[in-house]
This record gives C-alpha cells, sequence and structure tokens, in this order.
C-alpha cells in the first residue's frame, strides 16, 4: 500500500505491508565460562511489518495481530481515499499542459529542415526546452496515476472481498485475459497464503505485497460471475470425473 498522504511518506506507523517470515535461527546461550555457543536451531515465525521509514518491525504470527494490522492498513486506504478527488484534478492538469508540450516539442522539428538556420535555432530551442519540461512533467503525471490506480485497486478488493475469494485460482477460466505479469504476482501470494492455510488470497495487503493490476481484478470478477452464470463442469473435472463439482466450478475446493 502505497503511502499517499505526504505525513505519510516517512511515518514509522504507516503500514506499507506485512509478510510472514518463517525459517530456522540459532539459539545462542551462555556456557559456564560465560562464553555465548550455539545450543540449538530452533524455528521461529514471525509477522513482519513494512512500514514506510523503511522499519520492520516484527510480531507474533497469529491471527489476532493480522486481523489488527488488516485493520489498521483499511483505516489508512479510507484516509488516503479522501485524497482521490484531488489527485484526479492534478492528473488532469498534468495531461493539459503535456499534450500542448508534446505537440510543440514534435511540431517545431520540421523548422529544422529548412535551410535557415536562425529557423534551426528556433527550432532546436523549442523543441529542447518542449521535451525538457515534458520529462518531469510525464514522471509527475505516472506518479499521480500510480496513486490513484492503489486507491482504487484498494476501493476495489475491499468492495468485491467475498466475490474474489469465491475463486478457484487452480481454474484456468478464472485467469483468462489476466496478462502473464499479474499471474505471477496472483501465483506468489497464493503460494505464500496456502502455507498459512490462508484462502483468502484477495485482501487490502495483497495489493502491497503482489502489485497488480486493477485491470487484473476486474477481469477476474468478471470471470467469475461468468463461471457462475454459465456453471458449467470444468473439463479437468470431467477427467477426474468428478460429478459434484456440477454447477459449482468457481468454487474453491
Amino acid at each position: 500500500m502505497k503511502a499517499i498522504r505526504d505525513e505519510d511518506k516517512k511515518s514509522n506507523k504507516y503500514i506499507m505491508r506485512f509478510e510472514v517470515e518463517k525459517e530456522k535461527c540459532n539459539k545462542y546461550i551462555n556456557d559456564e565460562s560465560n562464553i555465548m555457543i550455539k545450543r540449538t536451531i530452533e524455528d521461529y515465525n514471525n509477522l513482519v511489518v513494512y512500514m514506510a521509514d523503511g522499519s520492520k518491525p516484527r510480531y507474533a504470527n497469529i491471527e489476532k495481530n493480522k486481523i489488527k494490522v488488516l485493520k489498521l492498513m483499511r483505516d489508512q486506504h479510507f484516509r488516503n481515499r479522501k485524497l482521490l478527488k484531488r489527485l484526479i484534478v492534478k492528473e488532469k492538469i498534468a495531461m493539459t499542459v503535456a499534450i500542448p508540450l508534446l505537440i510543440t516539442g514534435f511540431g517545431s522539428i520540421p523548422l529544422s529542415i529548412l535551410n535557415d538556420m536562425s529557423l534551426f535555432n528556433v527550432s532546436a530551442i523549442v523543441t529542447f526546452s518542449s521535451f525538457a519540461l515534458l520529462t518531469p512533467l510525464t514522471a509527475y503525471g505516472k506518479s499521480i496515476a500510480y496513486k490513484i490506480e492503489d486507491i482504487k485497486k484498494g476501493d476495489f478488493v475491499i468492495e468485491n472481498e467475498e466475490v474474489l475469494n469465491e475463486a478457484d485460482l487452480e481454474n484456468q477460466n478464472i485467469l483468462e485475459n489476466v496478462k502473464d505479469k499479474d499471474k505471477a504476482v496472483i501465483a506468489k501470494i497464493k503460494d505464500a497464503k496456502d502455507k498459512e492455510n490462508d484462502k483468502n488470497y484477495f485482501d487490502i495487503n495483497s495489493i502491497g505485497i503482489g502489485g497488480f493490476s486493477l485491470d487484473a481484478l476486474r477481469k477476474i470478477k468478471a470471470n467469475i460471475e461468468r463461471e457462475n452464470y454459465l456453471g458449467l463442469v470444468r473439463s479437468d473435472d470431467k477427467v477426474k470425473g468428478n460429478t459434484e463439482s456440477k454447477g459449482t466450478a468457481y468454487v474453491k475446493k
């Protein structure tokens, strides 16, 4: 989850995302000579919370903590959402300024082919100035667009979380027309959550971890609605002889 408000960009209270960290670590104890020695290797299971200031505090990986962090992230989203209209206006202004610069920059290029040194110099100055201004303006416009999409993704997930999490992501029909880069991100999230036996693949935290597009979310929802409407037996279910799945091909198993 991107930090949208200025006051959140370096905040140690703004949650970007959280992940489960499961590894093995060495345990050290003091022996009789007060020297640290390695005794055993222990598993650790932490909830790592990534903050906007770069800090990564660790907490117990328990359901209570996950619920609390998700609530805090939802609260952040609703604060960010208050800036949506302002961001849309800024994006429109950036586009309004960028288009004339682009036209001016390209429009002055033909002057350079004329056999007139003064026109050539004017063309070079106008073209250079236009594109020099256009570069930072384009970067600014993109940063605004990313923030707008992040807010819209948060809205979409919150509004459609139940529907999205009905989907059987093993069903290729559900991921039809989803771009490969989005499929890769979704597969990564699914793998991490499967290890936790968590079948809620889409939540406000998934946006921060994955970075999949709003377009992917919309297509997945549309595909779920189509599967619900058709209620047909999938081809792989037919091969398995799984008659119980008839009419419910979209439901997770």
